[in-house]
């Protein structure tokens, strides 16, 4: 496959502006401007502000420090723990979830899983960035995916996009997306 082309803006954060710009256009993910979502591993904020410029409310979550103009955006508000630490109360409303994070895949789907398992949060969504810490873990892929399958997701898949390292992205919906133009998401 190709590049997508994305437009980068005059200051980038982080490299993660890249990764989530290309990842919501391979996923063909309908989020608009005013929808609630969770980053997990968010500094220093480059996911974020590409979040922040679609116009979404991001509560980002990482014990990092994250960049001064996304800490200062309106929209955005950073809680300065690790996503296993965090109260699940916290997510209540968020309807896309966002996690990349520098640690093994079973870490990431363990934290994932726990914040969209919480009853109160109607998680609609999720693009999740696993570390391959080891090129092996790639065999593991068919079990991660049919792990968030069984948490309710329906259209799950996975990647290997051009702003990616050692690393492949998940996309996951509740409800499949239907595929070709005009494509919505189909209940």
């Amino acid at each position: 496959g190709g590049m997508i082309p994305i437009k980068r803006p005059d200051r980038m954060v982080s490299r993660a502006y890249l990764k989530m710009a290309e990842a919501i256009a391979w996923s063909r993910i309908t989020i608009a401007a005013g929808d609630r979502c969770a980053e997990i591993g968010c500094a220093p904020g480059g996911a974020a502000q590409l979040l922040l410029a679609r116009g979404l409310k991001v509560m980002g979550v990482d014990p990092a420090e994250i960049d001064a103009e996304v800490l200062a955006h309106p929209n955005f508000r950073h809680i300065r723990k690790r996503g296993s630490e965090v109260r699940r109360r916290e997510f209540q409303g968020i309807r896309w979830l966002f996690a990349d994070m520098n640690v093994a895949p079973t870490y990431s789907l363990d934290t994932v899983e726990e914040i969209g398992s919480y009853p109160a949060v109607p998680v609609r969504g999720m693009i999740l960035t696993l570390k391959l810490l080891d090129w092996k873990q790639a065999d593991e892929i068919p079990e991660y995916l049919s792990r968030i399958r069984s948490w309710g997701f329906r259209d799950v898949h996975a990647r290997q996009l051009a702003n990616n390292r050692q690393e492949i992205c998940v996309a996951a919906l509740k409800h499949r997306l239907l595929r070709g133009p005009g494509a919505k998401h189909q209940k």
